[in-house]
């Protein structure tokens, strides 16, 4: 899909802006159907299409045999792409594809859920990273007033514990594998790490006051949740009389 702004999730679906699109061609090729079906498809129902959401139609070009030639092609939303799968017939290639569709949409869905979660998620990234400048600029200071100075190892070395504390592992992180929750707790760690720096507190004293202060907010965060909802209580004379007893 040859549109600015756009995230390519698979072959088959990417984002533009907050929604994610397939397109016919995508659609015809899964299939293993020729294309010229799909698009009149399209064409011939556009108005049913329409109930799903606005199509737009693009031309393209591709290479034949005799050079290069163009088509239209269709940009399809996720109900828009089942609504034109439907049409097919239901062999084995299309019922593949469709499944692999439905997977493709789901990734893409999950993607702009993360990319604009409330708040959005651009601004707990970047409030991350604001935290961990602090904790590096702590570092630093730190370290001066002991008269040492601050090399690479330093600040990996408190980059790592703060994503053991987080995510159990005294390795890199990768921000996309992040979930929100995590990335804000994650921000308040790397934020009470540095304030622990400056006051002088070392190592292992910054390590057990850190995990004992994740506990505490992972113990807020699953408090705060709504309670499950309790499952219907079934006396074995309702039981009974439900099975025509």
């Amino acid at each position: 899909m040859a549109t600015t702004d756009s995230t390519q999730i698979s072959t088959l679906v990417e984002i533009h802006g907050k929604q994610a699109l397939t397109t016919s061609i995508a659609i015809a090729e899964g299939c293993e159907l020729d294309h010229k079906q799909a698009i009149a498809t399209v064409r011939k129902f556009q108005s049913d299409f329409e109930e799903l959401g606005r199509v737009a139609f693009e031309t393209r070009p591709f290479a034949t045999a005799g050079g290069i030639q163009e088509r239209e092609i269709a940009i399809l939303n996720e109900d828009q792409a089942t609504y034109l799968i439907m049409s097919f017939r239901n062999t084995p290639i299309v019922r593949r594809f469709k499944l692999a569709l439905v997977k493709a949409f789901r990734k893409a869905i999950n993607e702009i859920n993360r990319l604009y979660a409330n708040p959005p998620r651009t601004g707990i990234l970047k409030a991350k990273r604001d935290a961990n400048r602090g904790m590096m600029d702590a570092i630093v200071e730190a370290r001066a007033e002991l008269g040492k100075k601050t090399r690479d190892i330093h600040f990996m070395s408190e980059s790592k514990l703060c994503n053991f504390i987080v995510m159990g592992k005294f390795e890199t992180i990768d921000e996309k594998t992040l979930s929100n929750e995590d990335a804000v707790l994650l921000e308040r760690v790397r934020d009470r790490n540095r304030a622990f720096l400056l006051t002088g507190l070392d190592y292992p004293t910054r390590k057990t006051r850190l995990i004992a202060y994740a506990i505490r907010e992972r113990t807020k965060r699953i408090a705060a949740m709504p309670p499950p909802m309790a499952l219907p209580v079934v006396t074995e004379r309702q039981s009974s009389d439900q099975r025509g007893l």
